[in-house]
C-alpha cells in the first residue's frame, strides 16, 4: 500500500474503537537521527567543539558512551527501590552528575544541551500527522503513551511543534512509572477513560511492547513499522553505523529517511538526495572551516563545476560571513590554460592533447592556433606521415612536436592573452588573500589563474578548495598558491584515487555540472571582458539530468545544513559525508550502472564536442564473444563497475 492507501485503511479501521491510543517516539514523532542514542553521539561532538567542552574536556570525552551509562545505572537503582525501570530525564542526571562531578550549574546546561537537539531533531510522520486528527472525530478519546525518560511537559512541547494538538491524554513512562513494556500503562489507559480493552486500538512501532502486549490485553495493536518496511529499504547509504563519526552518519541517514517520508523523488533526483547532496555538504562545511583559518576576502566559484558550490554559499551567507566576497567566475581549461603558458613547462605540455579520443595531428595543432601546413618539416621530423595521421593516446611522438614548436606555442598564447588577463585581474583587484571553489584534479585552472595574475602583481595568497587534488598536481606548485582537497590530497589515499580515477571523476564531473557550456573564450563589450559560453546540444542533455540531481542534493543540503550551523560547523567536518558516493563507485546497484552508465562524458576538459559513455551497454553478440571490442569498450569505460555490471 502507498501512503494514501495506508491512510485509509487505518481510517476505516477507527470507526470501530472508542478510544485510540498513539506511541509517540517512531510513531507520531521522528527524529533526524538513525537511532535515538544517536543524538547522544551529536551532543558529545558538539561538546568537543564549544567552548563548554574546551573548558571542561574531562566532561566532553566520550559523553555519548556516559550518558548512556548513566541512564542503565539509573533504571537499575530505580529496579532495585521501586521494582520498575522506568526513570525520569533528572534521575538519569543524578548518576551522570555523580559519576562526571558535576556542578548543579554543568549538569543543568547539559540537560539543557540534551533537549535542545531533541527539539531541534524531531519531525512528524506524515501518515500519522493526517490520521491524528481523523482519531478525535466522532466522539472518541485520545490517548498518547511513551515509553520515555523525558519529562511530560517537554514531551508537549515537541508534540506541538510537530502539529499534534490537543485534546489528548498523555501517559509517560518515567513520569507515571508504568510502562507499555510491562503492559501496566494500558490498564492506565483503561482506567482513565473507564473502557474495555475490545474499545482500543493502539499504533506503535515495537513489536513487544506495542503489539504483543497490546494484544495480550485485549487491545487491538495496528504494528506501525513505517521506518523498517517503507523508508529504510530506500536508503542508499550504507547501514551499518562507522566506528568514527557516527553522529554525521546518522544525521544523514535521519535526514534523508525523513526526506523520503514527505516526498516523492525520481531517479535522478534521489541520487542528489541521497548520493551527490551528503558529499557536497561535506565539502562545504570542510572548506567554510579552512577559509576561515586563511581568512579568505574573496571566494572565486569557477564555472562550471562549482555552480552548485556558489549557489549553497549563497543561500547560506552565514558559512563564511559577510565580509568575504563570492564571485562566479567563467573559466574552463580551453580558455585559460593555453593563455597561461608564460613559459613552456615540459610536464603541462601533455595537457594540450590529452583525451581518451584519439584525433590528428592537425586537430591538435589548430586549437592552438598554429597552421599545421607551415611546420610539415617538424611535423615529420617528430615522426607523423602527415598531418592527418591520427595521434594515439600518450604519444611521445605529439609531446616532441609541441617541444618543437614551443617558441611558437608562447607566441600564440601571447595573442590569446589580454583579454583572460584583465578578465584575472579584474577578479583579483583590491584584495590580497583568495580562496578558489572548483573540483580539482590536477589544478591547472588555479596554476593558470595563478600564472596570469603574477604577470601584474605578486601581493596575493590564493588558497585552492578541491574535491581532490592527484600527483599530476606537483606541476602546479607555485609561489603563494596552497591546494587542498577534500577526499585526495595529491594521490593520497591511494584506495581513494583509485576510486575516483575509476569512474569517480566522472560521475562528480556530471552531479555538478552548471546549467550552461563550458567557456570558450573572453570577448569585450561595453568596456568589459565577457565569457563566450558553447551550446551544445549533446551537452545540454546532461545538464537538464544534472540539474535533477542538483535539485535533490539541494533538498538534503536544506534540510541539514541548518542542523549544523545550529550545532557548529567544526562539530560536523567530516569525509563521512562521502560514503554513499564511494559505496556507488565500488558497488552500484544494476539500476544505478544503468541509469549512470548511460551518461556521456566529454573527451577532455577542454572540449566537449566529443563525448564517450561512462559505461557503455554493448550489443549482446559482443558481451558473449568476450572478444577484442569487448576488451575495446571496456577500456574506454570510464567507470569500470558499471561496464562489467552492465555488461555481465
Amino acid at each position: 500500500m502507498n501512503n494514501d492507501e495506508l491512510l485509509r485503511h487505518y481510517t476505516a479501521k477507527l470507526t470501530k474503537f472508542k478510544i485510540v491510543s498513539f506511541d509517540i517516539f517512531d510513531t507520531l514523532i521522528h527524529r533526524a537521527v538513525h537511532r535515538p542514542t544517536d543524538l547522544f553521539d551529536t551532543l558529545s561532538a558538539r561538546l568537543r567543539h564549544n567552548d563548554f567542552g574546551l573548558m571542561y574536556p574531562e566532561i566532553a570525552s566520550g559523553f555519548a558512551h556516559k550518558r548512556i551509562a548513566a541512564e542503565t545505572e539509573a533504571r537499575a537503582r530505580l529496579t532495585a527501590t521501586l521494582g520498575t525501570p522506568e526513570v525520569g530525564l533528572q534521575e538519569i542526571y543524578d548518576v551522570l552528575a555523580e559519576h562526571l562531578d558535576l556542578s548543579q550549574e554543568q549538569r543543568q546546561y547539559l540537560i539543557e544541551q540534551e533537549l535542545e537537539l531533541e527539539e531541534q531533531f524531531c519531525h512528524p510522520n506524515p501518515i500519522m500527522q493526517m490520521l491524528f486528527p481523523l482519531a478525535g472525530q466522532n466522539d472518541r478519546r485520545i490517548a498518547l503513551c511513551s515509553d520515555m525518560y523525558l519529562p511530560p511537559d517537554f514531551i508537549e512541547k515537541l508534540l506541538t511543534k510537530c502539529g499534534y494538538l490537543r485534546p489528548y491524554t498523555l501517559l509517560v513512562s518515567g513520569d507515571r512509572r508504568k510502562s507499555k513494556h510491562e503492559g501496566s500503562m494500558y490498564h492506565e489507559v483503561l482506567q482513565h477513560f473507564s473502557a474495555q480493552p475490545h474499545d482500543v486500538i493502539h499504533f506503535g512501532d515495537n513489536a513487544h511492547a506495542d503489539v504483543k502486549i497490546a494484544k495480550k490485553i485485549g487491545i487491538q495493536p495496528e504494528f506501525f513499522n513505517y521506518l523498517q518496511d517503507r523508508v529504510e529499504p530506500r536508503l542508499r547509504i550504507p547501514l551499518q553505523k562507522p566506528a568514527q563519526d557516527g553522529h554525521v552518519w546518522s544525521l544523514m541517514a535521519g535526514s534523508i529517511r525523513q526526506l523520503l517520508m514527505e516526498k516523492t523523488y525520481d531517479f535522478w533526483e534521489d541520487a542528489g538526495l541521497q548520493i551527490f547532496g551528503p558529499l557536497i555538504l561535506g565539502k562545504v562545511l570542510w572548506m567554510t572551516q579552512l577559509a576561515r583559518r586563511h581568512r579568505i576576502e574573496r571566494m572565486l566559484f569557477f564555472a562550471r563545476d562549482a555552480f552548485l558550490l556558489h549557489d549553497v554559499f549563497q543561500r547560506y551567507p552565514e558559512l563564511l560571513g559577510p565580509q568575504v566576497e563570492l564571485r562566479y567566475c567563467y573559466f574552463s581549461r580551453a580558455a585559460l590554460l593555453f593563455p597561461s603558458f608564460v613559459d613552456m613547462p615540459i610536464d603541462r605540455v601533455w595537457h594540450l592533447f590529452s583525451g581518451r579520443a584519439t584525433r590528428t595531428v592537425r586537430y591538435h595543432l589548430n586549437k592552438l592556433g598554429i597552421n599545421p601546413n607551415l611546420f610539415v618539416t617538424q611535423i615529420e621530423q617528430a615522426g607523423f606521415r602527415s598531418v592527418d595521421e591520427i595521434v594515439p593516446n600518450g604519444d611521445m611522438r605529439m609531446f616532441n612536436l609541441l617541444n618543437a614548436l614551443w617558441h611558437q606555442i608562447l607566441l600564440e598564447a601571447r595573442k590569446k592573452r589580454s583579454l583572460p588577463l584583465r578578465y584575472v585581474a579584474e577578479l583579483a583587484q583590491g584584495v590580497t588573500r583568495l580562496g578558489i571553489v572548483d573540483i580539482g584534479w590536477t589544478g591547472n585552472m588555479q596554476g593558470g589563474f595563478a600564472r596570469l595574475l603574477q604577470l601584474q602583481r605578486t601581493d596575493f595568497q590564493i588558497n585552492g578548495y578541491y574535491l581532490g587534488t592527484f600527483d599530476i598536481l606537483t606541476q602546479n606548485h607555485l609561489p603563494r598558491n596552497t591546494f587542498h582537497g577534500y577526499l585526495v590530497n595529491e594521490s593520497q589515499p591511494r584506495e581513494r584515487y583509485d576510486n575516483l580515477i575509476n569512474g569517480g571523476v566522472e560521475l562528480l564531473e556530471f552531479a555538478l555540472m552548471a546549467p550552461h557550456g563550458t567557456t570558450l573564450g573572453y570577448r569585450e563589450q561595453d568596456g568589459r571582458v565577457v565569457p563566450v559560453l558553447e551550446e551544445n546540444k549533446a551537452d545540454q542533455v546532461v545538464q537538464e539530468l544534472a540539474q535533477r540531481v542538483q535539485s535533490g542534493a539541494l533538498d538534503f543540503i536544506d534540510r541539514v545544513l541548518p542542523q549544523v550551523l545550529a550545532i557548529g560547523v567544526d562539530s560536523f567536518v567530516s569525509q563521512r559525508w562521502s560514503d554513499s558516493f564511494f559505496r556507488l563507485v565500488n558497488n552500484p546497484s544494476w539500476e544505478e550502472a544503468n541509469m549512470l552508465g548511460e551518461l556521456t562524458h566529454s573527451d577532455t576538459a577542454s572540449d566537449t564536442s566529443k563525448r564517450l559513455f561512462i559505461a557503455e551497454k554493448l550489443p549482446d553478440n559482443l558481451i558473449r564473444k568476450r572478444g577484442k571490442e569487448f576488451r575495446e569498450a571496456r577500456q574506454r569505460a570510464y567507470w569500470k563497475k558499471a561496464f562489467d555490471l552492465r555488461n555481465a
